[in-house]
């Protein structure tokens, strides 16, 4: 993680704002709303004095600021007597005031401490911003020990990646070894109002912790339930005491998105002329359909896929840290900032760094999906630089693969719910929760997959199926989802030719900032000449043109 605006001997560290602003990157469009969403001013003197208590000295000598993440400030923070501390500080796009702070406290130290996963240890914290001295939420922490592995995870062996992910499966192994009676975020009991819904956690894995704290299970504050305008909707977000109840929350909330007016970012150039135009009153549809069978769709037989579960989400490789000396030795696990607690199903499982553009490996061990990749059978006729690619793509298949068969060997539940992930009803409950994103055509071609597999999903002896879809309705809504799909891929595109393929945001470095903004203008030219067929064809592509501030896809 790299640092910067490093300042050294300095007594008034509140006369640097770009401690307070964002530095790390540009936008392409919404400027401005997005630097004002990760702006926060605070006493930095203040929170310097704080960090450096915290450990038992009297001040700070030096204070740096490393690049920014999506939702914090992180600071790296020196004493006098050369300890060094982290202090995070959460922007206004972290989600909501005083709950996610405190539910992070929370989780870190129960994974601390009950879990035992190494994870920094905290120092002060406080989540009241209006009334405490620094003017912002905060957390002081250990630095994490180590090196990131990000910067070490391409010169590793083969045999030593495996070392890696053997120990992230017998730490996810605690996690499945550790249900929860409920889902949500975990708090302390005493940073809950008495007002709040919570549930209790039972104290029997607690007597191990050398200065017990009550826990309970409250609101959750999972980013799907806050992102793109989603944290203004008044709804229940837990928490909540059954799987049921979690996945019918998940459509009354989508429900309350679509019809509050808010739009989010659209995934493709939706609208143009004779191109698919996403409608209010199609995602209304969809998710009405959802909740007439959303009770159904937990996993009866395995009731491993929907225990609660507590889960770090986005396990990348800037996240974990390495020994110095021995790189397959994992020392910390940082960034546990809106950990929610969750059915397996609903969680990202797999290791974020072990994702790889190309073809994946079949899930399971059936037929074919039990042989381990392979180089292809005219591998000798490839040209060297074609060989290179193919040993690459078969190594990153092969680790992909190993994390499931490991999985199966050492964690079962972890397996059987990668297995769920891939069935019609969990595809089904990972679209509806993002209806608002234009994605009705995607939920329907799921609503029908449930429909045919209806027995599956309940059993012989089961209700009969409540969704009532005709042959006409089954070939218009495949005609809807190749129609969405042409649309997305128009955006993919767009943002290919710009060299920014996964800036859905339009976020680029600073570096490349004025740059790129120059290439927008001419593939915005080149789109339009190409698209439209006459002058009013033009202006309406221009009105949906996804790199203009504010667009929003006309219903």
């Amino acid at each position: 993680m790299p640092a910067q605006n490093h300042t050294n001997c300095i007594q008034d560290w509140n006369t640097h704002d770009d401690f307070f602003r964002y530095t790390s990157g540009r936008w392409l469009f919404n400027e401005a709303k997005q630097l004002a969403s990760r702006y926060v001013r605070f006493d930095m003197n203040e929170l310097a004095r704080v960090a450096a208590e915290s450990v038992g000295s009297r001040s700070c000598r030096m204070v740096e600021k490393y690049q920014e993440g999506r939702c914090n400030k992180t600071f790296l923070m020196k004493t006098e007597e050369g300890k060094e501390v982290i202090a995070k500080v959460p922007q206004p796009n972290a989600g909501r005031p005083h709950f996610t702070t405190a539910s992070e406290v929370a989780t870190m130290d129960y994974v601390r401490n009950v879990l035992h996963v190494p994870v920094p240890e905290i120092y002060a914290w406080n989540s009241e911003a209006s009334t405490n001295s620094v003017g912002a939420e905060y957390i002081i922490m250990e630095k994490a020990p180590g090196v990131e592995l990000s910067r070490v995870w391409p010169e590793l062996r083969g045999d030593e990646r495996g070392k890696i992910l053997k120990q992230i499966i017998q730490f996810q192994k605690r996690f499945t070894a550790s249900p929860f009676p409920s889902l949500g975020g975990l708090y302390y009991a005493d940073s809950l109002e008495k007002s709040s819904k919570a549930f209790p956690v039972e104290r029997g894995a607690l007597e191990s912790v050398p200065h017990p704290k009550d826990f309970v299970i409250g609101p959750i504050n999972d980013e799907r339930f806050f992102e793109e305008g989603r944290g203004d909707i008044e709804c229940d977000r837990g928490p909540w005491s059954c799987t049921e109840d979690y996945l019918v929350a998940l459509g009354l909330h989508e429900l309350s998105y679509v019809t509050s007016g808010k739009r989010p970012q659209p995934l493709g150039i939706f609208g143009g002329p004779s191109w698919y135009t996403p409608s209010i009153a199609g995602k209304l549809a969809v998710l009405e359909d959802y909740l007439k069978i959303a009770w159904y769709l937990p996993p009866k037989k395995d009731p491993s896929g929907t225990a609660a579960i507590l889960w770090h989400d986005d396990l990348h490789s800037g996240n974990i840290f390495v020994h110095p000396d021995d790189s397959t030795r994992i020392t910390c696990i940082i960034d546990w900032q809106s950990s929610p607690i969750l059915p397996l199903i609903r969680h990202v499982i797999r290791p974020e760094f072990l994702d790889f553009e190309g073809p994946k490996p079949p899930l399971g061990f059936d037929g074919d999906a039990r042989k381990l990749p392979e180089l292809p059978a005219n591998y000798k006729e490839l040209s060297r630089d074609e060989r290179k690619d193919a040993e690459a793509l078969v190594r990153h298949q092969s680790l992909y693969k190993f994390f499931e068969i490991l999985s199966a060997k050492q964690n079962r539940s972890v397996s059987a719910a990668l297995l769920h992930q891939e069935s019609p009803r969990c595809q089904l409950i990972d679209y509806a929760a993002i209806t608002g994103y234009h994605m009705e055509p995607q939920v329907k071609a799921h609503l029908i997959e449930a429909m045919d597999a209806w027995e599956q999903i309940v059993g012989s002896d089961g209700p009969p199926c409540p969704l009532h879809y005709s042959e006409e309705d089954r070939k218009t809504a495949a005609v809807e989802l190749t129609n969405w799909s042409d649309c997305c891929a128009l955006l993919d595109h767009v943002r290919g030719d710009l060299g920014v393929p996964n800036a859905w945001d339009g976020a680029v470095s600073s570096e490349v900032y004025d740059e790129t903004r120059t290439k927008l203008r001419k593939i915005r030219e080149d789109f339009l000449d190409l698209m439209a067929n006459d002058e009013e064809e033009r202006m309406q592509w221009a009105r949906i043109w996804p790199y203009d501030d504010d667009q929003v896809v006309k219903e």
